[in-house]
């Protein structure tokens, strides 16, 4: 998934927006603090007015399983200023994938049981199971629907692009056809106006080469003009019409725009009926444990069925224990795998100056360089391993959920770092880009970008109400180019 555009009004003091992103290494430059953190801010889809445009437009199933204010801090980082936070909260969501919020059910319904009054059957109970027997399909229809959806967003992606592939095509030619057309009328013009002054001077007329009076050249070079004149304009005719002809958009464009519609219209009708099923999922979890409470089934009506038979405290004690005993296995065996990933990242970023970093039972991120530990870490080390946390989580997700993650928007702490880490960090998001990344925004003041513009596929200039254009983004030439063999 990418960001594609940007469109709306950004608020009373600053310009319109009205951009396009294009997929890969994006820089967003700005050298204002305030214009950045606005900046970032439309990018992550928290600025009222501005409506960003993805594609495809829908996210991936896998990651929408995960609660959607976690998605949206780990894609764009708004509100996680410290390391620690980065991978507290990537902890959680790589722990979720991993089925934690499956063991934390069955806690919860544990204690629910554990407390829960015998009771006998009755008309709710009945009524319960008729419900749960209603919505006993609704998990494997989640999985095919799931399954048809990523389907649906891979066909969304490809006529999306195929549209803005014939559009650019469409564009490309309409622009050549007036800029031949405004040559040839120029032309026209100008051997009009020579052969008027031919006319006007007689004998007298100047050559435009040599300078010297046409005299007895007159004629010939009279006839020369007027054949060259006709010519001009009888190729500026046909540009002429060429260009009448590519006005309207050509029948392929409209065509594959219309399928891209449909296809949009059925991906996100699909994508709420996913919705829709998952709810129906969570309804069938909470009917079969309230049926449970309902009628004893199992642990919780065990003394009344056979009193002999009563279920000890210690056992009680011991399935909770068991249970909180494998979610801490799994937040830490999360973590462990992403301390790993990051530490990998920060090696790199900083030319192996800080080698490690491990999670102390405090809650605090220890970082470790060739000396041993750097706490408490400089104001540069601590905006590295930010960024290191941010790109760590999002590679582990996109291993854990096999998907490739959402646009990653990097902001504020990449502008505290030196400036060989910005370096080599751009270095290692070039690299990225592909099939963990379709795109990465980076919102930074712009030094890394004078420094190594060849990395960016784009650079996107900041810029407020009033200078050189009424948007507030301007795109800029960046990266190498086409480049051809003579």
């Amino acid at each position: 998934m990418r960001i594609v555009s940007l469109r709306g009004e950004a608020g009373p003091y600053l310009a319109s927006v009205e951009t396009d992103f294009p997929p890969g290494l994006v820089a967003v430059v700005g050298a204002d603090g305030r214009l950045r953190a606005a900046a970032h801010r439309m990018l992550a889809g928290r600025e009222e007015g501005v409506r960003v445009s993805t594609l495809p437009r829908v996210p991936d199933p896998a990651l929408t399983r995960l609660p959607a204010d976690l998605r949206a801090v780990l894609e764009d980082g708004q509100g996680l200023s410290r390391p620690e936070e980065v991978v507290d909260a990537g902890t959680r969501a790589l722990a979720l994938l991993d089925g934690l919020d499956r063991l934390d059910g069955a806690r919860v319904r544990l204690v629910r049981l554990r407390g829960a009054p015998a009771a006998t059957p009755g008309p709710k109970a009945e009524a319960l199971m008729d419900r749960i027997r209603e919505l006993e399909g609704a998990p494997e229809e989640l999985d095919a629907l799931e399954d048809e959806l990523r389907t649906l967003r891979g066909d969304d992606a490809e006529i999306t692009g195929d549209v803005e592939a014939a559009t650019m095509e469409w564009l490309r030619e309409r622009q050549d056809a007036e800029t031949q057309l405004g040559a040839y009328r120029d032309r026209a013009r100008e051997l009009k106006d020579r052969i008027a002054e031919i006319d006007d001077s007689g004998e007298d007329s100047v050559c435009p080469t040599c300078g010297r009076a046409l005299r007895e050249h007159l004629t010939a070079v009279r006839a020369a003009l007027e054949d060259e004149w006709e010519t001009v304009v009888q190729d500026g005719s046909w540009w002429r019409r060429r260009r009448e002809q590519l006005e309207g958009k050509p029948a392929r464009l409209q065509e594959l725009e219309g399928r891209a519609l449909r296809l949009h219209a059925a991906t996100e009708g699909l994508a709420e009926k996913v919705e829709l099923v998952r709810a129906r999922v969570r309804e069938l979890e909470e009917a079969r444990l309230k049926l449970a409470e309902r009628v004893g089934g199992g642990v919780a009506d065990l003394e009344e069925l056979a009193p002999h038979r009563r279920v000890p405290e210690e056992i009680w004690s011991a399935v909770d224990e068991a249970l909180a005993r494998a979610a801490r296995g799994m937040r830490a065996g999360a973590r462990s795998r992403l301390l790993d990933r990051m530490s990998r990242v920060l090696t790199r970023m900083t030319g192996g100056r800080i080698l490690s970093c491990s999670w102390l039972e405090t809650g605090r991120l220890d970082l470790f360089g060739v000396e041993g530990s750097l706490h408490p870490p400089a104001e540069e080390d601590a905006a590295a391993a930010t960024i290191a946390a941010r790109i760590a989580v999002a590679q582990t997700l996109t291993a854990r959920a096999g998907t490739p993650f959402p646009p990653l928007i990097l902001g504020d702490p990449f502008d505290r770092m030196d400036d060989a880490v910005k370096i080599r960090t751009v270095e290692s998001l070039r690299g990225l880009v592909g099939p963990l990344f379709e795109q990465i925004l980076l919102v930074t003041r712009g030094e890394v970008v004078d420094f190594f513009p060849e990395a960016f596929d784009a650079i996107v200039e900041l810029r407020r109400d009033g200078l050189a254009g009424p948007s507030l983004f301007r795109t800029v030439p960046a990266g190498l180019g086409p480049l051809g063999l003579g």
